[in-house]
């Protein structure tokens, strides 16, 4: 989804419209994926289960395996996202987790945040500060940029094998299932430890993701002369019939 997040160029259409249409290329991307997609928007359940609280939280997708849960939230605004959103999104899996359900409560439960547009400096700490995967424009993710380091990438510069090693044993203790957070945060204020040092998320965010991020993207770029990315665009936007949508309206 991260060459779609990167491309895909909505029509001028409304911004409730252009959020619909953003939703159903993630489950046709889905269902291409044989993933198996269990909530889409509008439902008001995680696995079929209600929030503790009683409040109707919205779901935009929701992937279940055995193991696993995966909440996504869904966003292709004009602006940055910001505070309110992240902050809502959170909230939606603590309520979720609180429930009686202790065969959901029981499954890891993993966030992704689809963002069509940049998000807020302060909304990507937030994001690492609660294991949540941030996906957005213009930077690689935190999850394909350990994959990368754990890949030969030839040509590769500014990114040595130290940094590397970083790399692979720092962003799995960043991208975590949310009962690990609030495990962490009850650690943390039992005076244990810390949640996460503000200095490791500034690293994480303006060298590993900006700095290290960009010199595999540029080497990928030369291996493959040139837009390795934009090429995995075309190939999901044929296979997902992007130009054959039909927009509201139409």
């Amino acid at each position: 989804m991260f060459s779609i997040v990167q491309f895909w160029e909505p029509p001028p259409i409304s911004g409730p419209e252009r959020g619909r249409l953003f939703e159903q290329i993630l489950y046709d991307y889905c269902d291409y994926r044989h993933l198996d997609l269990v909530e889409r928007a509008g439902s008001r359940t995680l696995r079929g289960e209600r929030a503790a609280s009683g409040f109707m939280h919205e779901s935009d997708a929701v992937i279940a395996t055995p193991e696993l849960t995966v909440h996504l939230e869904l966003k292709h605004l004009t602006s940055e996202l910001g505070k309110n959103e992240l902050l809502v999104f959170n909230q939606k899996g603590i309520d979720f987790l609180m429930t009686d359900n202790a065969h959901v409560r029981s499954k890891s439960l993993y966030r992704i945040v689809l963002s069509g547009n940049l998000l807020a400096q302060a909304a990507r700490r937030f994001a690492i500060q609660w294991g949540i995967l941030a996906i957005e424009p213009d930077r690689l993710p935190l999850l394909i940029l350990y994959q990368f380091a754990n890949l030969y990438v030839d040509g590769l510069r500014g990114v040595d094998e130290k940094a590397q090693k970083v790399i692979k044993s720092a962003v799995p203790h960043s991208i975590v299932p949310l009962q690990n957070k609030i495990r962490q945060l009850a650690d943390a204020l039992s005076g244990n430890k810390l949640l996460m040092e503000s200095q490791f998320i500034d690293e994480l965010i303006n060298v590993f993701q900006r700095e290290y991020g960009d010199e595999y993207w540029i080497s990928l770029d030369a291996m493959n002369e040139e837009n390795w990315l934009e090429k995995r665009f075309d190939k999901l936007s044929w296979i997902l019939g992007l130009d054959d949508i039909c927009y509201p309206g139409q």
